[in-house]
Parts: structure tokens; sequence; C-alpha cells
């Protein structure tokens, strides 16, 4: 479902105000603690964070298109593609790091935090689910959502998550775009 509101600002705004209150709010009425520390450090981290998801997302996309087929592989990475067609740069980045702010206040700073990292990796699968030309990307939201789950245990900062999700939901924009620009009508 997430995948959707990427498509208007306005709409993944909207979202991330209320992931983020949510979060926010449910982690007020359960004395959640966390922290939230944009250093040096925590850049780093997020930054190599990205990277490890980066590289997982495309060693499966890789490994999918061996056991599937390349154009299979191909057809599913174009449907994912035409969920952000039409993003503007300004979009990619403003969308890319509110969201990753608002869906990390909620699936990793309450739902983690009260409920544990499978808890807060499932919630945060289920929110990304798609229709059927994506729904094996969707499948692999729920092992992000344990990659940025475990950047938040590892580091006890919620920035680092923050970060790493916000670079990954704006280099996928910046790929599809380019994948979209460049492939012939």
């Amino acid at each position: 479902m997430l995948f959707y509101v990427k498509k208007s600002l306005w709409l993944d705004l909207a979202v991330t105000i209320l992931l983020g209150s949510l979060g926010y709010l449910g982690m007020q009425h359960f004395s959640v603690p966390f922290r939230f520390s944009l250093s040096a450090r925590s850049c780093v981290q997020g930054f190599v964070s990205f990277l490890l998801i980066m590289s997982w997302t495309f060693l499966v996309q890789k490994s999918c298109a061996i056991a599937k087929g390349h154009e299979y592989a191909e057809n599913l990475t174009d449907a994912l593609a035409k969920e952000y067609l039409g993003t503007s740069f300004f979009h990619a980045v403003f969308g890319g790091l509110t969201a990753a702010l608002g869906e990390e206040l909620f699936f990793r700073g309450f739902i983690q935090a009260q409920w544990g990292l499978i808890a807060g990796s499932v919630a945060f699968g289920l929110a990304h689910l798609g229709k059927n030309d994506i729904r094996v990307v969707s499948y692999w939201s729920y092992i992000h959502g344990l990659f940025f789950g475990l950047a938040y245990r590892f580091t006890d900062n919620l920035a680092v998550p923050v970060i790493a999700h916000g670079l990954f939901d704006l280099g996928g924009v910046i790929y599809f775009q380019q994948r979209l620009h460049n492939k012939p009508s």
C-alpha cells in the first residue's frame, strides 16, 4: 500500500504525518524511550546500512533473474518503476526523506520498540503489500523492515534507519525514473 502513496507528494506527506504522529503518540502513551541523534557517526551508520540493504536488494533482483528468467525480472522491475512514473526530483528527495521519518517513527520507534523486531518487520512488510504485478517486491519489504530494524537495534539511534530508509527510497525513485526515461517506447 505504501508503494502507491509515493505517486502524490501530498498523499505521501499526509501518510507520513499520520504514521509519524501515531508512532510518536504511541511512544508517548506507552513511555517507549527512543533516541534520535543526528551526528557524523549516525550519518555514516545510516549510509552503511543503506549500502547493505541496497546490496541485498540487487542480489535478490539478480537471483530472481537467474531463477525465473531475465524477462520476468525485467517485467517485475518495470511494474514497480511505473509506480514512480512522473515523480519529480524534488518529490523524490522530499518524499523519500519525510516518508522515511514517518515510517521509521511508527515501525521502529513505536512498533519495534514496544513489541519487538519481528513485529516491526511484519508490520512494515504488510504496509508495503502491492498488487499482483509487484507482489514479489512487496515480500522483499519484510526483509527491508528487518534490516531497518537491525540498524535501529544495533545503534539504538532512530536517525540511522531514517537515513538508510531515506537514501533507499531516494535511490529507488532515481533508479526507476532513469529506467523509464531510457526505455525505448
